[in-house]
């Protein structure tokens, strides 16, 4: 696993296909890499909602770290049952109006949010993202999966 901060880039939104991006305020960026190990996969969503949480506490924006964590989990998850890199990829971007969470694993295909019954141990993940997120996607180069969380939500008192 590594941590790194890469440069500030205002067009790297658009290109993963976020629409109306906005310049980048602020990015973090974690890196797991795939050991083909059950364990040790399993464990890579926890720390990236650790890493999560971490980041949003440094942005202040201690209010959305619940949903971060819940949409980054998801995600990573995904990422480590259905990617096909070696490496899964998580990216936040701070915006003046958004927290856009990028999760790349590969190529992606045929991703669509499913229905899950009530005894389905699994099935959930993209349902819970759809609620959750203001927007979500593919990349625009199929390699991952990206979705939004609004700075202030509709109705706010803020």
């Amino acid at each position: 696993m590594s941590i790194a901060t890469p440069p500030l880039q205002s067009h790297v939104l658009s290109r993963i296909g976020v629409p109306n991006s906005l310049p980048i305020l602020r990015r973090a960026e974690a890196c797991f890499e795939r050991t083909g190990e059950y364990d040790s996969d399993a464990r890579r969503p926890q720390q990236a909602r650790r890493i999560t949480s971490a980041c949003m506490g440094v942005w202040r924006l201690r209010d959305l770290t619940d949903d971060a964590v819940l949409l980054v989990s998801e995600l990573v998850t995904n990422a480590f049952q259905h990617g096909a890199g070696t490496t899964v990829r998580v990216r936040l971007y701070l915006t003046e109006r958004y927290v856009c969470i990028e999760v790349r694993s590969g190529y992606v295909d045929g991703v669509e949010v499913k229905g899950a019954a009530d005894v389905d141990e699994s099935g959930r993940g993209l349902h819970l993202v759809s609620r959750v997120a203001d927007d979500w996607s593919v990349t625009s180069d199929n390699a991952g999966l990206w979705c939004t969380l609004p700075l202030v939500r509709v109705g706010d008192p803020r």
